[in-house]
């Protein structure tokens, strides 16, 4: 639910932070994306679009620190 409240308010950088929260406390990534697919339903495709690149490249990084 955070998630979705910070994409619906363009807060970028939170969401980030968000992410990396979600992982560390046992999330999958294909149930981070799952919450990102619902926001573009709720929230727009827009918004959507850029959480999804925000949450890629966080888990990017998390992936490369394994």
């Amino acid at each position: 639910m955070t998630m979705t409240a910070l994409v619906a308010l363009g807060h970028h950088e939170e969401l980030a932070m968000h992410v990396r929260a979600a992982r560390t406390n046992g999330l999958t990534d294909d149930e981070i994306k799952e919450v990102l697919l619902q926001t573009a339903i709720y929230c727009g495709v827009p918004a959507a679009n850029t959480a999804f690149r925000i949450a890629q490249r966080v888990l990017d990084e998390l992936g490369e620190r394994s």
